[in-house]
């Protein structure tokens, strides 16, 4: 199992690296196809829960949103988006056989969860959205620069709490959802987020505040994202959301975390406008 985790988070890291690097359709592309991935699983989860979500709706939905994204037409996305609720209260309306309430309750939420996570991290890397930004960074590069400082201390959360779990782990948090995680494992990882988002800006030439910042909010929202996932496994009574990555389950799996601090990062980066 170590073996098929470590093999996938390789080709894992090579792809996001590829198309981190390349940017524009590439990578608008890679995470439009991850969100309609996303979707499917959301959608096996529901079933496992005895709701039927439209699936059509969410496939279209989540294309519209995505593609306006890639272009920048806010107006449009948002528009896309207004449009995908009144569809899923119209099925709910006239076809309240095959759609309950429970129907729309759930798709809704899941096309919140998945395009504002994902959605966000899309946009992050575009170098565009910084041009009428005062950022705190030199060069043009800032959409690399930015998505690989979330990348990193999103990662560090569940690695430092990982090792300070296993060194110093005794105060279980939510037993019920996940019984491995700890205070001192979040207290440990909320501490490395920071110490990673420091170290990068140093590095990268941002000033070590906006580091910092980034940190933070990966030490508090990573570990939340992971647990929600959890907590979701567990109400539909399933051990991963898909299948997709070997030895890492699904895609809502894989960027739990993310889905959570991406979308909050993205307003930090939004509020030096």
């Amino acid at each position: 199992m170590l073996k098929t985790r470590v093999i996938t988070a390789v080709i894992g890291f090579i792809i996001a690296l590829g198309a981190i690097t390349i940017g524009g359709f590439t990578y608008d592309a890679l995470i439009t196809l991850l969100a309609l991935i996303g979707w499917r699983e959301f959608i096996l989860l529901s079933k496992a829960r005895r709701v039927r979500v439209p699936v059509l709706w969410g496939y279209i939905s989540i294309i519209a949103i995505m593609i306006s994204l890639w272009f920048g037409t806010y107006t449009l996305g948002l528009t896309a988006l207004m449009f995908a609720f009144i569809a899923n209260y119209l099925m709910c309306t006239f076809g309240e056989n095959t759609y309950s309430m429970s129907s729309v309750s759930y798709s809704l939420f899941g096309l919140i969860y998945i395009v504002m996570g994902l959605g966000s991290l899309l946009l992050i890397r575009h170098d565009w959205l910084y041009y009428s930004l005062t950022m705190p960074i030199a060069g043009e590069s800032w959409g690399v620069v930015m998505l690989w400082l979330l990348l990193f201390c999103t990662w560090a959360s569940d690695t430092f709490a990982y090792f300070a779990g296993r060194a110093f782990g005794k105060r279980k948090i939510v037993p019920s959802i996940s019984p491995n995680k700890t205070l001192e494992g979040f207290i440990g990882g909320f501490i490395g987020c920071i110490i990673t988002g420091i170290i990068y800006a140093s590095i990268s030439n941002i000033p070590v505040y906006f580091g910092a910042y980034v940190g933070i909010i990966c030490g508090v929202l990573a570990p939340l994202g992971d647990l929600f996932e959890s907590k979701l496994k567990r109400l539909c009574n399933v051990k991963d959301s898909g299948t997709l990555l070997p030895g890492h389950g699904g895609v809502l799996d894989r960027f739990d975390s993310l889905l959570f601090t991406a979308p909050v990062t993205l307003l930090l980066i939004l509020f030096f406008a």
